[in-house]
């Protein structure tokens, strides 16, 4: 064999070789290189993800449960705020590793990213006014319901109350003062958020909580399809959290009996049913 095509042999080997190193590179690895886990969190979502007042840092039950899971995997949390409807894209596109974004399990959102195990179990349910004599959902029917856009809260009315009359808003607050402004008759969201709102109305708030579920929806933390290694390593962390009592302790700060909601958790970390 001649030495040029041995050489030409050679060289075509080494290219598939470091072809080969590239497919073979995992999102995990990258971002342990890296050293930073880059969450895709809310802004605007008390007590999920927002701005603290006084701070004008990003807290909440998400940012916390962001900050754990990259201490479990050896790297700092960088927090990246998102709209609702830009969670998904962020993602695919690659501009985020992670999304803590209260970000309901649906067939079709599991069609485009991967979920990792559930972090929190959400009570979708309707407020509305206390003087309107709905009881439960199916009151609604035929009326107006406001709902953030994109939320699959509003999968949940369609559902449950075929007839309703969906109103979408950009955001949570927006869609709580269409009801209070009776703009609508009802306002869909999960129960842990309607109930901050009508704490923060104080004594004097006309709206209530209907007992009667829309459903229950797990969350769990968006990744990108095809990175089996890192998702492995997202619900061990979790799982991690969870026996050592972070994950309870989180929620307590957060939605327990010492904070505005008096809340139970009667979930632990698992795999979503789907």
């Amino acid at each position: 064999m001649k030495y040029k095509t041995v050489c030409r042999i050679a060289t075509v080997a080494l290219i598939a070789a470091g072809c080969l190193g590239q497919a073979q590179a995992d999102q995990l690895a990258d971002i342990k290189t890296r050293g930073t886990l880059v969450c895709g969190v809310l802004s605007t979502l008390d007590p999920f993800g927002y701005l603290d007042p006084n701070s004008r840092e990003l807290v909440g039950y998400d940012v916390d449960f962001c900050k754990g899971v990259a201490k479990q995997l050896g790297v700092k949390p960088e927090l990246r705020q998102l709209s609702l409807d830009a969670r998904i894209p962020e993602l695919s596109q690659g501009r985020v590793d992670i999304l803590a974004a209260v970000l309901g399990y649906t067939p079709a959102r599991a069609g485009q990213i991967d979920f990792s195990d559930t972090y929190f179990l959400s009570s979708q349910k309707l407020a509305v006014q206390q003087d309107s004599g709905y009881t439960v959902p199916a009151d609604l029917d035929g009326k107006r319901i406001s709902s953030i856009k994109g939320s699959s809260t509003q999968a949940f009315v369609k559902s449950t109350i075929p007839g309703a009359k969906i109103v979408s808003y950009d955001d949570a607050p927006s869609a709580f003062m269409a009801l209070t402004q009776r703009k609508v008759e009802g306002f869909g969201l999960t129960e842990a958020m309607l109930r901050r709102f009508i704490v923060k109305l104080g004594p004097s708030s006309t709206i209530k909580v209907l007992e009667t579920p829309l459903g229950q929806e797990p969350w769990g933390l968006g990744l990108k399809k095809g990175e089996p290694q890192l998702v492995a390593a997202v619900n061990t962390a979790l799982a991690s959290m969870e026996t050592s009592g972070e994950a309870q302790a989180i929620f307590d700060k957060w939605l327990g009996k010492d904070s505005d909601y008096h809340m139970q958790r009667t979930f632990k970390v698992e795999p979503i049913k789907p």
